[in-house]
Order: structure tokens, then sequence, then C-alpha cells
């Protein structure tokens, strides 16, 4: 018996600490990976007074050192000088700061043992606290299925293991955003959840609550999902029946309520103008064809109509109306609310819908794809333990907007199912009946928010980073459904597995692409996909796969003057024959211009925005900064992408429009992302030529 128990104890902790282990390595063994700045370090820098050692590139590349402010004589009076807000600051309450400020008094107390500069400041002791949060979790998650099978642990280890220690999650622990906080939050309230329910003390609850108001704090738009959690964890009352147990869940309750409260109301008004504006005219009527009645559906006066399609972050001379002024601030901030925003979507389901459908595809990677991994390459993309990334996005599963739309409705009927299944079942105490179901409500709803929410609160603008805890759901969600299948019998088992390999393989047939050959490269014939077929009798080639790997310009991201453009006209197509390069039709390309270069544009009014789906890379192209180039030989442009294979990386033409020494490209992935001009990527060569 003592043997037995010792098993049950050691099991839960060797996990642990192998994903402590792990998740250090993953971060730290070769070169230091993390996330780079893109925009949002900034408040949270200057509220915890800490600055960057080096701002170079601090938008595309991770930064492991930083700097702290200190002040005062003795040790105590700079430790507490270290646990200051800088009141200075529009500030916003958050656990986050907490967090943080932990991290400083590591580093603060380490630099004095080993006689450094003090104010040095490593964010690895803030990935440390990630990591070791991240541990606790995993041990409260064993501890519950240590009285299981074999079998069924061995699946919850490794499912921890390969999905949840994944880099996609574990790169945010080298960061300052709140998702980590978020994240590793989430990870202990499923931990404690599943605790209290095997065996309920007033410790574990209060344990609960907490964890609930760090993933409330940890970003401001969990607040409404953390109100239905807390108030759904009432269902904590009936697992145990004495008084002074109801008495301190009732306490936890009020408490919980009162924190996450404090946290709304501590969001600033900056806060609240910014998402409002985004939710709006970047979000509800952006690429709208009725603009102006859906304005005055909204309450939004017809002359704001210049502002449809911008966000709140351009520069302010991209804006045609001036939207600092008094009277903006009484004609829209006054009067629209996310409210309103949720009413109009109400009139307008269907657009709804695709808004959805338009998020759900963005969640299909754990990583914002705007934010370099690599502390020495610029926006380079780090690949070390990240299976589960590459593969949840591999197999157009987890993030195909109708598959998710079929899930959410067989998650509910399935709910509502087990639901009755339980009423009627009497394995289970009435309270653990209960706790089930609310459990069960919980994941729901938290799935139906973190889909919606997003869009409804902050539009499209960075959507990908917004739907980071709507993937964190669904993967709890799969892992979920492969430890139900693992427990299953082996007849069900079988025929749950195929189904679903079926369903992957079905997702990954396309129809072939029409193929031609025309001209030679290095002594054998090109192979071309046909991407379009115009009037005139000419077609649109672009070569099967990348013809070589090359940089794209020594210097800046203009296509006309590139390096890449005069070695396709030049060396390329050295050994075509008179008449392969009598069939080139010449082809007018429209191309973007970057925000510097926007002097250049024959037409457009703002920088092209960042998308890197393939379904919306060419989003609001045509009212972009641009201008023509005639090109004979080129790459693939941005009209090409929804058609075109991500085998490898290869470049694309098109800028990224912030910076004049990026360039978009595909990734092997499918994604459109951008990278500087003199890293190495593939080559796609495109042409236009006459058909006989």
């Amino acid at each position: 018996m003592t043997a037995l128990k010792n098993n049950k104890r050691t099991f839960p902790l060797i996990g642990a600490i192998i994903v402590f282990v792990l998740s250090f390595s993953v971060l730290y063994l070769g070169d230091n990976i993390g996330l780079s700045d893109n925009g949002d370090f900034r408040r949270v820098l200057l509220v915890n007074n800490l600055e960057y050692a080096d701002e170079t590139d601090y938008y595309y590349l991770f930064k492991q050192d930083y700097k702290m402010k200190i002040e005062g004589d003795s040790f105590w009076e700079k430790i507490s000088y270290i646990c200051e807000t800088n009141e200075e600051e529009e500030i916003y309450s958050s656990p986050h700061f907490i967090i943080i400020k932990a991290s400083k008094v590591m580093n603060f107390i380490v630099n004095t043992i080993l006689v450094k500069d003090e104010t040095e400041y490593n964010i690895a002791y803030l990935a440390f606290i990630y990591i070791l949060m991240l541990s606790m979790a995993a041990w409260g998650i064993f501890t519950f299925f240590a009285d299981e099978a074999l079998k069924l642990r061995i699946a919850v280890f490794c499912l921890f293991i390969f999905m949840f220690c994944d880099t996609g999650y574990l790169l945010y622990f080298n960061s300052f955003y709140g998702e980590p906080l978020q994240y590793v939050a989430l990870m202990l309230l499923i931990a404690l959840g599943l605790l209290i329910y095997k065996r309920p003390t007033i410790p574990k609850i209060a344990s609960f609550f907490v964890s609930l108001y760090f993933f409330a704090g940890a970003k401001l738009a969990n607040v409404p999902y953390s109100v239905i959690v807390s108030l759904m964890a009432l269902s904590f009352v009936f697992l145990r029946q004495d008084r002074r147990y109801r008495i301190g869940i009732g306490i936890c309750v009020i408490c919980a309520a009162v924190c996450i409260g404090k946290l709304y109301a501590s969001i600033p008004d900056w806060m609240h103008n910014d998402t409002t504006y985004q939710s709006v005219f970047f979000g509800a009527v952006k690429e709208s064809e009725t603009p102006e009645k859906d304005l005055k559906q909204l309450g939004i006066d017809e002359k704001y109509l210049p502002l449809v399609n911008t966000h709140a972050y351009m520069d302010e001379g991209e804006y045609k109306i001036d939207i600092t002024t008094p009277e903006f601030q009484q004609d829209f901030y006054d009067k629209v609310s996310k409210m309103k925003v949720a009413f109009f979507y109400l009139r307008h389901p269907i657009r709804f819908v695709k808004k959805i459908a338009f998020s759900v595809e963005n969640s299909s990677s754990l990583r914002p794809l705007n934010s370099g991994t690599s502390e020495t390459v610029l926006m380079s993309y780090s690949n070390r333990y990240s299976a589960w990334s590459n593969l949840r996005v591999a197999m157009k599963l987890l993030y195909n907007p109708y598959i998710v739309f079929a899930m959410a409705i067989l998650m509910t009927i399935y709910v509502v199912i087990v639901h009755i299944y339980l009423v009627r079942s009497k394995k289970q105490t009435p309270g653990k009946q209960f706790y089930l179901i609310m459990a069960m409500y919980v994941l729901l709803v938290g799935l139906l928010i973190n889909m919606c929410l997003p869009i409804l609160g902050n539009g499209e603008a960075d959507i990908m980073k917004h739907m980071f805890l709507f993937a964190n759901c669904m993967d709890v969600l799969f892992a979920g459904i492969i430890i139900g299948i693992v427990n299953m019998h082996r007849r069900n088992r079988v025929v749950s597995v195929s189904a679903l390999i079926m369903l992957v393989i079905g997702l990954q047939i396309e129809s072939p692409k029409e193929t031609v050959e025309f001209g030679v490269y290095n002594g054998k014939p090109v192979k071309w996909e046909i991407m379009c077929r115009y009037a005139d009798g000419s077609v649109e080639l672009v070569t099967e796969d990348c013809v070589t790997e090359r940089v794209f310009d020594d210097e800046n991201n203009m296509w006309e003057t590139s390096d890449l453009r005069t070695w396709l006209n030049s060396d390329f197509i050295n050994e075509f024959t008179m008449e392969d390069l009598a069939k080139i039709a010449p082809q007018r390309n429209e191309v973007m211009l970057t925000y510097n270069d926007r002097g250049l544009a024959v037409s457009g009014d703002h920088t092209h925005y960042w998308s890197a789906t393939r379904n919306e890379v060419n989003d609001l192209s045509e009212t972009a900064y641009k201008y023509y180039v005639d090109d004979i030989i080129y790459i693939p442009t941005l009209g090409m992408m929804k058609d075109m294979s991500a085998s490898r990386a290869y470049w694309v033409l098109c800028p990224y429009g912030y910076n004049d020494r990026m360039q978009r490209y595909m990734n092997g992935d499918g994604f459109i992302l951008h990278t500087n001009v003199d890293n190495i990527y593939g080559v796609r060569a495109a042409v236009r030529i006459k058909m006989e």
C-alpha cells in the first residue's frame, strides 16, 4: 500500500520536474529565444521603471537584457523602490506587474550577490517564474490522473509535454506580453479545478480564485469571461456540506468579484477609446459595401466616413480627419460603445460570421507572427521544439472556420446530452454532477466568448495575438478529446481515430494545378504552374518550386532596383531561347510602397496593412500607397497568394509597409510574413507569356 501511494506521488513530481527542465531547455539550450516587441512593451516598461539596455531594432529582435531604475541608499530602500509603480504614467491595475516586480527583485538580489551592476535586468528571471507556475499546473493535472490506469497517465503526460510545452507557448515567457501570465493562470485554473473535484478544500478554492484574478488581469479582455467563471465556480458549494466550507467559498467569490471589478474600473480611457475605434472603423464597417448606412446604424455622423478602414495606431498624417479633437471625442467616443457594436452585428449576422471566420483562421498560429524570436537575426522564427505548432497548422483542422463552427455546434449538443446523462446517472453524487455540468459549460462558454470577443472588442487589429486564448482553449479541448479516445473501449477507439485521420486527410486534398514547361535554367526545363488565363490568350505562370535561394537586396525593399529583380531578368533567363523570350509579354505590376516611400505613390492614402493569412494578405491593397512597374520576370504578387502552395519559404512582391529594409515572404506553413531583405529565402519566378 505504501509503495502504491509513493508511486502516485512520484509520477506527478517527476512529470513536473520534466516540464520545468524541458521548458528551460527550449528557451535557453543553444541561442536564447523569446519574442520581440511589437509596440506593447513600452507601457509595461514605463510603468515598472524598466528600459531597454539597447533599443536597436527592438521591434524585430528578441531582447534578453534591460535596465532597471533603482533609487535608495540601503538594500531595503532599493527593494522598496523596485516594487513601486511609476505613477507618472497613465496606468491600469494588473497582476502582471506583480510578476514583473518579483522578477526585478530576483535580478537585484542576484546582482548584489554576484557584485554586478545592480540595474541589470535579465528577462530569464521572469521566464523562470512562468515556468515554475506551468510546472505547478502540470503537477496538479498529473496528480489528478495519478489514480488512473497506466495508459491514461502516459497519455496525459505525453500530451502535456507535446502540446503545452511547445515553443508556441513558451516563447511568450521571454517577453513582457500579458499572454504568458494568461496561459499559466489558465493551466493553473484547470489543475485546481480538477483537484477541487477530487478533494475540495478551502486552500485549493482560495488558490483557484487567486489564479482567476491573475487570469483576469493578464489581459483585461479576459474580465467578462472571468466574471462568468467566478459565478459558475459557486458550484463548489455543492461538493461539501459543512458550513465553514461554504462560508469560505462565499468570501472567495466576493473577494474575486471586487478584485476583478477593480481591474475593469482601472482600464484607462485611452485603452477604451483605441479598442472602440478599432472595433468600429477596423472591424464592423471595414470593407463594407454600405459604410454610410452602417455608420448611421451605429449612430455615427457620416462626415467620419473617411475614417472607415483605418485603425487607431496609424501615423497622424494618414488620417483624413483629426481624431484627437474634442469634437471627435463628443461625436464618437462619447456615443459609441462595445454594446452598440454587438447590437450592430446582431443586425448583420452574415457579416459577423465572416468576421469570426477571419478570426478563427488567424488563431491557427500560437506565436505572434509580427515578432522575431532571435537575438541576432531580424524577424527570424525559431523552429525549436515546435512539432505541435507545426502540426496544428499542417492538419488544417484546428483553425478551419467551417470545422470550428461545426465543432462549436457539436460541442454544444454534446454538453447538453452529457448534462441530461449526468442528471439521470446515479454514479456521482448530486454535488459532483452539478460541478461537472458547470465545468463543461465553463469550457463551452469560454470557447464561444473567446471566438467572438476579439472582433467585438478590437476589430481586426492585431487579431492573431488576440486569438491566443481561443487557440489555447482549443488545444485544451483537443487534448480532452484525445484523452477521451484513449479511455474508450478498443472498438470505439479504432473508429474514432479512423474518423479523425480521414477528416485530416480530406482537408489535405487539393485539386492539382495545370502545369507547363517553358524555358531552361541550369540545363533543365523549367516547370511552371498556370495561375491565371487572360482574355487575350496569354497566361500568367509561376515556377512549380523555388528555382534558387537568394537575398532580396543588400540595402532596401524597392522592387524596381532590387538585386533579385536584376538577377531574374538576366542570369535566370540566360538559357532561354530567342523563341522563349519572344513569347514573354510585359506585365505591369502593382507594387506597394512603404510609409517612408509614399512620396513616390501614384495612388493610395495609407500604408499597406499587415496580414499574415493568404486570404487577407491583399486586404485593402487597392487604397494603399503604390506605384506600377513594368516587369518581364518577377516574383509572386499579392493577388496570387490565395492559390499559391507553400512547400518552403519564398519571396513575395510586397514590401513590409513600416520598414524600408523588410520584405514579405510566404513561409513554409502558408503564412505571409516579413523579414530583412538581406536574409536568404527561396525564389519562385513568375512570368506572363503568349500561348500558341
